[in-house]
Protein backbone atom coordinates (compact mmCIF):
# COMPACT_ATOMS: atom_id res chain seq x y z
CA UNK A 1 0.00 0.00 0.00
CA UNK A 2 1.37 3.45 -0.87
CA UNK A 3 2.28 5.26 2.31
CA UNK A 4 3.77 8.50 3.49
CA UNK A 5 6.28 8.74 6.33
CA UNK A 6 7.06 11.69 8.58
CA UNK A 7 10.18 12.48 10.61
CA UNK A 8 10.29 16.28 10.93
CA UNK A 9 13.69 17.95 10.76
CA UNK A 10 15.09 18.61 14.22
CA UNK A 11 12.49 16.38 15.90
CA UNK A 12 13.37 14.47 19.06
CA UNK A 13 15.25 11.17 18.90
CA UNK A 14 16.48 8.41 21.18
CA UNK A 15 20.06 7.96 22.30
CA UNK A 16 20.38 5.07 19.84
CA UNK A 17 19.85 5.02 16.07
CA UNK A 18 16.44 3.65 15.08
CA UNK A 19 14.71 3.12 11.71
CA UNK A 20 11.25 4.11 12.95
CA UNK A 21 9.20 7.01 11.63
CA UNK A 22 7.40 9.57 13.76
CA UNK A 23 4.26 9.00 11.73
CA UNK A 24 2.89 6.85 8.92
CA UNK A 25 -0.04 7.55 6.61
CA UNK A 26 -1.51 4.53 4.79
CA UNK A 27 -4.95 4.41 3.22
CA UNK A 28 -7.29 6.30 5.55
CA UNK A 29 -5.13 5.64 8.62
CA UNK A 30 -2.58 7.99 10.18
CA UNK A 31 -0.54 6.42 12.97
CA UNK A 32 2.06 8.23 15.07
CA UNK A 33 4.91 6.96 17.18
CA UNK A 34 4.65 7.65 20.89
CA UNK A 35 5.52 11.34 21.29
CA UNK A 36 7.66 12.47 24.21
CA UNK A 37 9.35 15.65 25.45
CA UNK A 38 12.94 15.06 24.31
CA UNK A 39 15.54 16.88 22.26
CA UNK A 40 17.16 15.69 19.08
CA UNK A 41 20.05 14.25 21.07
CA UNK A 42 17.85 12.00 23.21
CA UNK A 43 17.86 14.30 26.25
CA UNK A 44 14.67 14.58 28.31
CA UNK A 45 13.34 18.13 28.62
CA UNK A 46 11.32 19.48 31.55
CA UNK A 47 12.31 16.47 33.69
CA UNK A 48 9.67 15.22 36.14
CA UNK A 49 7.12 17.87 35.04
CA UNK A 50 4.08 15.99 33.74
CA UNK A 51 2.09 18.97 32.50
CA UNK A 52 5.04 20.72 30.83
CA UNK A 53 6.05 17.50 29.07
CA UNK A 54 2.46 16.94 27.98
CA UNK A 55 2.31 20.38 26.35
CA UNK A 56 5.50 19.68 24.38
CA UNK A 57 4.36 16.14 23.45
CA UNK A 58 0.99 17.41 22.18
CA UNK A 59 2.92 20.00 20.17
CA UNK A 60 4.92 17.16 18.61
CA UNK A 61 1.66 15.36 17.79
CA UNK A 62 0.39 18.46 15.98
CA UNK A 63 3.64 18.84 14.09
CA UNK A 64 3.76 15.24 12.85
CA UNK A 65 0.08 15.29 11.90
CA UNK A 66 0.73 18.46 9.92
CA UNK A 67 3.55 16.80 7.98
CA UNK A 68 1.11 14.04 7.04
CA UNK A 69 -1.60 16.43 5.86
CA UNK A 70 -3.79 16.19 8.95
CA UNK A 71 -4.56 18.02 12.18
CA UNK A 72 -6.10 17.43 15.60
CA UNK A 73 -9.63 17.31 14.20
CA UNK A 74 -8.63 14.07 12.47
CA UNK A 75 -7.58 12.33 15.71
CA UNK A 76 -9.75 9.33 16.57
CA UNK A 77 -7.86 7.90 19.54
CA UNK A 78 -5.14 8.79 22.02
CA UNK A 79 -3.38 6.42 24.41
CA UNK A 80 -1.50 8.28 27.14
CA UNK A 81 1.26 6.42 28.99
CA UNK A 82 2.23 8.49 32.01
CA UNK A 83 4.43 8.09 35.06
CA UNK A 84 2.77 8.23 38.47
CA UNK A 85 3.01 6.90 41.98
CA UNK A 86 -0.79 6.92 42.09
CA UNK A 87 -1.08 10.57 43.07
CA UNK A 88 -1.94 12.02 39.63
CA UNK A 89 -5.57 13.15 39.34
CA UNK A 90 -6.32 11.54 35.99
CA UNK A 91 -9.58 13.42 35.50
CA UNK A 92 -7.82 16.77 35.90
CA UNK A 93 -5.01 15.54 33.68
CA UNK A 94 -7.47 14.57 30.95
CA UNK A 95 -8.92 18.11 31.10
CA UNK A 96 -5.40 19.52 30.70
CA UNK A 97 -4.83 17.37 27.60
CA UNK A 98 -8.14 18.60 26.17
CA UNK A 99 -6.95 22.17 26.73
CA UNK A 100 -3.65 21.47 24.97
CA UNK A 101 -5.34 19.82 21.97
CA UNK A 102 -7.62 22.82 21.69
CA UNK A 103 -10.68 21.34 20.00
CA UNK A 104 -14.17 20.66 21.33
CA UNK A 105 -16.50 19.56 18.55
CA UNK A 106 -14.45 16.74 16.99
CA UNK A 107 -14.77 13.67 19.25
CA UNK A 108 -11.73 11.66 20.36
CA UNK A 109 -11.44 8.38 22.28
CA UNK A 110 -8.78 8.36 24.98
CA UNK A 111 -7.15 5.77 27.20
CA UNK A 112 -4.70 6.23 30.06
CA UNK A 113 -2.00 3.78 31.12
CA UNK A 114 -0.35 4.77 34.44
CA UNK A 115 3.20 3.44 34.80
CA UNK A 116 5.82 3.35 37.51
CA UNK A 117 8.54 4.34 35.04
CA UNK A 118 9.12 5.46 31.48
CA UNK A 119 12.12 4.82 29.25
CA UNK A 120 14.48 7.59 30.43
CA UNK A 121 15.00 9.21 33.85
CA UNK A 122 12.75 12.24 34.25
CA UNK A 123 10.40 11.22 31.44
CA UNK A 124 6.76 11.56 32.49
CA UNK A 125 4.56 10.93 29.45
CA UNK A 126 4.42 9.25 26.03
CA UNK A 127 1.37 9.83 23.82
CA UNK A 128 0.20 7.42 21.11
CA UNK A 129 -1.98 8.99 18.42
CA UNK A 130 -4.29 7.49 15.78
CA UNK A 131 -6.05 9.66 13.19
CA UNK A 132 -8.03 9.19 9.99
CA UNK A 133 -8.41 11.21 6.79
CA UNK A 134 -9.38 10.20 3.27
CA UNK A 135 -6.63 9.63 0.73
CA UNK A 136 -8.01 12.53 -1.30
CA UNK A 137 -7.53 14.85 1.68
CA UNK A 138 -11.19 15.06 2.68
CA UNK A 139 -12.11 14.65 6.34
CA UNK A 140 -13.84 11.47 7.44
CA UNK A 141 -17.03 12.24 9.39
CA UNK A 142 -16.77 11.08 13.01
CA UNK A 143 -19.66 9.92 15.18
CA UNK A 144 -19.39 10.00 18.98
CA UNK A 145 -20.74 7.65 21.62
CA UNK A 146 -21.01 9.38 25.00
CA UNK A 147 -23.27 7.24 27.18
CA UNK A 148 -25.19 9.00 29.97
CA UNK A 149 -24.63 6.31 32.62
CA UNK A 150 -20.84 6.31 32.29
CA UNK A 151 -18.24 8.74 33.59
CA UNK A 152 -18.22 12.07 31.78
CA UNK A 153 -14.86 12.34 30.03
CA UNK A 154 -15.26 16.01 29.07
CA UNK A 155 -15.22 17.15 25.46
CA UNK A 156 -13.65 16.41 23.07
CA UNK A 157 -13.23 13.05 24.78
CA UNK A 158 -16.02 10.50 24.47
CA UNK A 159 -16.49 6.80 25.20
CA UNK A 160 -16.04 5.78 21.57
CA UNK A 161 -15.64 7.22 18.08
CA UNK A 162 -16.72 5.81 14.75
CA UNK A 163 -15.02 6.87 11.50
CA UNK A 164 -15.88 4.89 8.38
CA UNK A 165 -15.64 1.18 9.21
CA UNK A 166 -13.49 1.80 12.30
CA UNK A 167 -14.70 2.07 15.91
CA UNK A 168 -12.27 3.16 18.63
CA UNK A 169 -13.16 3.02 22.32
CA UNK A 170 -11.69 4.93 25.20
CA UNK A 171 -10.27 3.10 28.18
CA UNK A 172 -13.42 1.57 29.69
CA UNK A 173 -13.51 1.32 33.48
CA UNK A 174 -15.99 0.34 36.18
CA UNK A 175 -17.11 3.90 36.98
CA UNK A 176 -20.54 5.51 37.12
CA UNK A 177 -21.65 8.92 35.89
CA UNK A 178 -20.34 10.61 39.03
CA UNK A 179 -16.93 9.04 38.45
CA UNK A 180 -17.26 6.71 41.44
CA UNK A 181 -15.46 3.37 41.15
CA UNK A 182 -17.85 0.44 41.31
CA UNK A 183 -16.79 -2.58 43.39
CA UNK A 184 -13.55 -0.95 44.61
CA UNK A 185 -10.51 -3.28 44.54
CA UNK A 186 -12.64 -6.23 43.34
CA UNK A 187 -11.04 -7.32 40.07
CA UNK A 188 -13.64 -9.96 39.24
CA UNK A 189 -16.69 -7.74 39.64
CA UNK A 190 -14.99 -4.79 37.94
CA UNK A 191 -14.09 -6.98 34.97
CA UNK A 192 -17.73 -7.90 34.51
CA UNK A 193 -18.84 -4.27 34.75
CA UNK A 194 -16.15 -3.22 32.27
CA UNK A 195 -17.16 -5.92 29.80
CA UNK A 196 -20.80 -4.90 30.05
CA UNK A 197 -19.83 -1.24 29.63
CA UNK A 198 -17.74 -2.08 26.58
CA UNK A 199 -20.70 -3.94 25.08
CA UNK A 200 -22.96 -0.94 25.67
CA UNK A 201 -20.46 1.35 23.96
CA UNK A 202 -20.24 -0.96 20.95
CA UNK A 203 -24.03 -1.23 20.78
CA UNK A 204 -24.23 2.54 20.34
CA UNK A 205 -22.90 1.88 16.83
CA UNK A 206 -24.84 -1.34 16.20
CA UNK A 207 -21.76 -3.46 16.98
CA UNK A 208 -20.96 -6.11 19.59
CA UNK A 209 -17.96 -8.01 20.93
CA UNK A 210 -17.73 -10.16 17.78
CA UNK A 211 -16.79 -6.98 15.87
CA UNK A 212 -13.74 -6.28 18.07
CA UNK A 213 -10.48 -6.72 16.14
CA UNK A 214 -7.96 -5.45 18.68
CA UNK A 215 -8.27 -5.60 22.47
CA UNK A 216 -5.95 -4.21 25.12
CA UNK A 217 -6.60 -5.08 28.74
CA UNK A 218 -4.85 -3.40 31.68
CA UNK A 219 -5.22 -4.78 35.20
CA UNK A 220 -3.66 -4.33 38.61
CA UNK A 221 -1.63 -7.35 39.68
CA UNK A 222 1.56 -8.28 41.45
CA UNK A 223 3.11 -10.22 38.60
CA UNK A 224 2.23 -13.82 39.41
CA UNK A 225 1.15 -16.39 36.81
CA UNK A 226 -1.97 -17.09 38.87
CA UNK A 227 -3.06 -13.44 38.66
CA UNK A 228 -2.44 -13.31 34.93
CA UNK A 229 -4.40 -16.50 34.32
CA UNK A 230 -7.30 -15.23 36.43
CA UNK A 231 -7.46 -12.00 34.46
CA UNK A 232 -7.09 -13.84 31.16
CA UNK A 233 -10.07 -16.02 32.03
CA UNK A 234 -12.09 -12.93 32.95
CA UNK A 235 -11.36 -11.41 29.55
CA UNK A 236 -12.19 -14.68 27.84
CA UNK A 237 -15.69 -14.78 29.36
CA UNK A 238 -16.68 -11.92 27.09
CA UNK A 239 -15.61 -13.28 23.69
CA UNK A 240 -16.76 -16.27 21.67
CA UNK A 241 -14.14 -18.28 19.78
CA UNK A 242 -12.62 -17.07 17.47
CA UNK A 243 -11.98 -13.86 19.33
CA UNK A 244 -9.91 -10.76 18.53
CA UNK A 245 -6.20 -10.15 18.64
CA UNK A 246 -5.39 -9.24 22.23
CA UNK A 247 -2.72 -8.02 24.61
CA UNK A 248 -3.05 -8.04 28.41
CA UNK A 249 -0.62 -6.11 30.61
CA UNK A 250 -0.51 -5.85 34.40
CA UNK A 251 0.07 -2.49 36.08
CA UNK A 252 0.95 -1.32 39.58
CA UNK A 253 -2.08 0.99 39.66
CA UNK A 254 -5.08 2.19 37.66
CA UNK A 255 -6.73 5.53 38.37
CA UNK A 256 -8.73 6.45 40.31
CA UNK A 257 -8.01 4.69 43.58
CA UNK A 258 -9.82 1.36 43.79
CA UNK A 259 -9.90 0.73 40.02
CA UNK A 260 -8.28 -2.54 38.99
CA UNK A 261 -9.44 -3.39 35.46
CA UNK A 262 -9.61 -1.46 32.18
CA UNK A 263 -10.22 -2.35 28.51
CA UNK A 264 -9.89 -0.43 25.29
CA UNK A 265 -10.71 -1.79 21.88
CA UNK A 266 -10.78 -1.30 18.14
CA UNK A 267 -13.75 -2.74 16.28
CA UNK A 268 -14.69 -2.84 12.60
CA UNK A 269 -18.19 -2.81 11.15
CA UNK A 270 -19.48 -2.09 7.66
CA UNK A 271 -20.78 1.42 7.15
CA UNK A 272 -24.07 -0.24 6.19
CA UNK A 273 -24.17 -1.92 9.61
CA UNK A 274 -23.26 -5.36 8.25
CA UNK A 275 -20.53 -7.47 9.81
CA UNK A 276 -17.22 -7.58 7.98
CA UNK A 277 -15.49 -10.87 7.14
CA UNK A 278 -12.35 -11.61 9.12
CA UNK A 279 -9.59 -14.17 9.06
CA UNK A 280 -8.09 -15.27 12.36
CA UNK A 281 -5.08 -17.49 12.91
CA UNK A 282 -3.69 -19.58 15.75
CA UNK A 283 -0.42 -20.98 14.47
CA UNK A 284 0.96 -24.41 15.25
CA UNK A 285 4.43 -24.72 16.76
CA UNK A 286 3.99 -21.18 18.03
CA UNK A 287 3.70 -19.90 21.58
CA UNK A 288 0.58 -21.00 23.42
CA UNK A 289 -1.34 -21.11 26.73
CA UNK A 290 -2.25 -24.82 26.50
CA UNK A 291 -4.03 -24.94 29.88
CA UNK A 292 -6.32 -21.97 29.27
CA UNK A 293 -7.94 -22.46 25.83
CA UNK A 294 -8.60 -18.73 25.42
CA UNK A 295 -10.50 -17.39 22.38
CA UNK A 296 -7.87 -14.79 21.47
CA UNK A 297 -5.82 -15.32 18.32
CA UNK A 298 -2.24 -14.74 17.24
CA UNK A 299 -3.48 -12.65 14.35
CA UNK A 300 -6.62 -11.22 12.79
CA UNK A 301 -7.25 -9.67 9.37
CA UNK A 302 -10.28 -7.51 8.63
CA UNK A 303 -10.35 -5.52 5.42
CA UNK A 304 -6.88 -4.11 4.80
CA UNK A 305 -5.95 -4.18 8.51
CA UNK A 306 -3.93 -6.98 10.12
CA UNK A 307 -3.59 -7.05 13.91
CA UNK A 308 -0.86 -9.11 15.59
CA UNK A 309 -1.56 -9.95 19.23
CA UNK A 310 1.06 -9.46 21.91
CA UNK A 311 3.71 -12.06 21.08
CA UNK A 312 5.30 -13.73 24.09
CA UNK A 313 8.64 -15.59 24.43
CA UNK A 314 6.99 -18.93 25.20
CA UNK A 315 6.90 -22.27 23.45
CA UNK A 316 3.76 -24.21 22.53
CA UNK A 317 3.70 -25.73 26.02
CA UNK A 318 3.53 -22.32 27.70
CA UNK A 319 7.15 -22.52 28.94
CA UNK A 320 9.19 -19.31 29.03
CA UNK A 321 12.22 -19.60 26.76
CA UNK A 322 15.54 -17.89 27.53
CA UNK A 323 14.18 -16.54 30.84
CA UNK A 324 15.51 -13.11 31.74
CA UNK A 325 17.49 -12.69 28.50
CA UNK A 326 15.93 -9.62 26.86
CA UNK A 327 17.83 -9.61 23.53
CA UNK A 328 17.13 -13.30 22.89
CA UNK A 329 13.47 -12.97 23.91
CA UNK A 330 13.10 -9.85 21.75
CA UNK A 331 14.38 -11.75 18.71
CA UNK A 332 12.04 -14.64 19.47
CA UNK A 333 9.01 -12.35 19.70
CA UNK A 334 9.93 -10.52 16.49
CA UNK A 335 10.25 -13.86 14.72
CA UNK A 336 6.79 -14.74 16.01
CA UNK A 337 5.45 -11.43 14.67
CA UNK A 338 7.02 -12.29 11.34
CA UNK A 339 5.34 -15.71 11.26
CA UNK A 340 1.92 -14.16 11.84
CA UNK A 341 2.53 -11.58 9.12
CA UNK A 342 3.68 -14.31 6.72
CA UNK A 343 0.43 -16.20 7.28
CA UNK A 344 -1.33 -13.24 5.67
CA UNK A 345 1.25 -12.91 2.88
CA UNK A 346 2.90 -9.90 4.55
CA UNK A 347 6.28 -9.04 5.99
CA UNK A 348 7.82 -6.34 8.16
CA UNK A 349 7.62 -3.77 5.33
CA UNK A 350 3.82 -3.89 5.77
CA UNK A 351 3.92 -2.96 9.48
CA UNK A 352 2.62 0.52 10.29
CA UNK A 353 2.77 0.33 14.11
CA UNK A 354 4.95 -1.62 16.51
CA UNK A 355 4.34 -1.55 20.26
CA UNK A 356 6.81 -2.99 22.75
CA UNK A 357 6.07 -3.69 26.40
CA UNK A 358 9.19 -4.61 28.32
CA UNK A 359 10.04 -5.28 31.92
CA UNK A 360 12.07 -2.31 33.04
CA UNK A 361 12.80 0.44 35.49
CA UNK A 362 13.56 4.16 35.29
CA UNK A 363 16.49 3.98 32.88
CA UNK A 364 17.37 3.33 29.24
CA UNK A 365 19.22 0.01 29.53
CA UNK A 366 16.16 -2.21 29.12
CA UNK A 367 14.78 -0.03 26.30
CA UNK A 368 18.05 -0.26 24.40
CA UNK A 369 18.18 -3.99 25.14
CA UNK A 370 15.03 -4.58 23.08
CA UNK A 371 14.82 -1.61 20.69
CA UNK A 372 18.11 -2.54 19.04
CA UNK A 373 16.83 -6.04 18.32
CA UNK A 374 13.39 -5.08 17.01
CA UNK A 375 14.86 -2.21 15.00
CA UNK A 376 17.03 -4.70 13.09
CA UNK A 377 13.88 -6.08 11.42
CA UNK A 378 13.12 -2.75 9.72
CA UNK A 379 14.75 -0.40 7.25
CA UNK A 380 14.18 3.34 7.01
CA UNK A 381 11.57 4.64 6.69
CA UNK A 382 10.09 2.17 9.16
CA UNK A 383 6.79 2.05 11.03
CA UNK A 384 5.67 4.19 13.93
CA UNK A 385 6.70 2.61 17.23
CA UNK A 386 6.11 2.95 20.95
CA UNK A 387 7.98 1.21 23.75
CA UNK A 388 7.13 1.45 27.44
CA UNK A 389 8.46 -0.33 30.54
CA UNK A 390 5.99 -2.24 32.69
CA UNK A 391 6.48 -3.73 36.17
CA UNK A 392 5.52 -7.29 35.24
CA UNK A 393 4.68 -9.49 32.30
CA UNK A 394 2.50 -12.60 32.28
CA UNK A 395 5.07 -15.23 33.30
CA UNK A 396 8.10 -15.12 35.53
CA UNK A 397 11.19 -14.74 33.34
CA UNK A 398 9.39 -12.87 30.54
CA UNK A 399 11.07 -9.57 29.68
CA UNK A 400 9.24 -8.48 26.51
CA UNK A 401 5.91 -8.67 24.67
CA UNK A 402 5.44 -7.13 21.21
CA UNK A 403 2.27 -6.31 19.26
CA UNK A 404 1.89 -4.91 15.75
CA UNK A 405 -0.51 -3.48 13.18
CA UNK A 406 0.07 -4.02 9.47
CA UNK A 407 -1.85 -2.92 6.38
CA UNK A 408 -2.32 -4.75 3.09
CA UNK A 409 -2.89 -3.39 -0.41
Amino acid sequence: MPRKFAYPSGHWSLKVEIPYSMGVRAGDMIILAGQVDMKGNGEVQNPNDLYAQTEVSVGHVKRVLGELGADCEDIVKLVVFYKTDGSVDEDAYRAEIAKQIGIVDSPIAIGFVPLSHLAYPGMMVEIDTYAMRRKDGKRIPKVAAALPDFEDLGRPFVHAVRAGQMIFTSGIKARNRKGEVLHPNDTVEQARVVQNNLLQVLKAFGADQTDVVKLNTWYVAGGTVEEWEKNAKLRAEFFPDPGPSATGISLATIAPRGARFQMDAWAMLGEDGKKLPRKTVWLKNHWDWPKLHLPFKHGLQCGNMVFVSGQAPLNDKGVVLEPGDMPKQAKMCMDYVGRVLAHYGLNFKDVVKMNAYYKGKDGPDELHGNVNVRSSYFKKPGPASTGVPVPHLAYDGMTVEFEAIAMTD
